[in-house]
């Protein structure tokens, strides 16, 4: 009997515990409902992070491809003598060479230099005089168009993965530019290979 009793005491503390209100259950239906809504919201956020982290791994990716293969190329440029540049004699004492180039003259020398690569089709020392112009001038006119050639460049040796980063950089700088067009369509046609 005393059992008995017991567990009725037990049971009824148990069922009036667990006896609640009509308004403590709509609020915790609310409480659930924005629960669940803030897990939708995270998890929406979480996709789009983790698409621009992938998005990033593979420009990095295809950067190193780039940048990989422009290091070899710079590497043996520099293990192989130039042909046709005569040496370079010690200057005679008194003598007064040519003047120094101006930052000007300096300027349009790179750029014309790699426009020269180009038009050579030498497409990997192209990208990177145009590179080495970029870097030093980044504030001339001529930028877009030096990142246009590099994608150029990039599209003619087949690496249209590595072009759509110069051509998205291009886009994204000077959007309004001929050459941000350019690049537009380039993109188009890249993309729907």
């Amino acid at each position: 009997m005393k059992y008995f009793r017991y567990t009725a005491l037990a049971l009824s503390c148990f069922l009036t515990g667990c006896i609640t209100t009509p308004g403590t259950i709509q609020e915790l239906s609310e409480r659930q409902e924005n629960l669940e809504a803030d897990v939708d919201r995270m998890s929406d956020t979480l996709t789009d992070v983790q698409r621009k982290l992938e998005i990033q791994s593979a420009r990095i990716r295809n950067l190193e491809q780039n940048y990989s293969d422009i290091y070899l190329k710079l590497d043996e440029l520099q293990a192989t003598p130039p042909e046709s540049e005569p040496e370079a004699s010690a200057p005679q004492e008194g003598a007064v060479g040519p003047p120094a180039p101006t930052a000007v003259q300096a300027e349009k020398d790179l750029y014309v230099k790699a426009g020269k690569l180009y038009n050579q089709g030498q497409f990997l020392n192209a990208i990177l005089a145009y590179q080495v112009f970029i870097d030093t001038y980044p504030n001339d006119s001529r930028v877009a168009d030096a990142y246009l050639k590099q994608g150029l460049s990039l599209v003619r040796i087949g690496r249209k993965d590595g072009a759509k980063f110069f051509f998205r950089t291009l886009i994204t700088r000077f959007p309004d530019s001929p050459e941000a067009a350019k690049a537009r369509e380039e993109l188009k046609s890249i993309e729907s290979e």
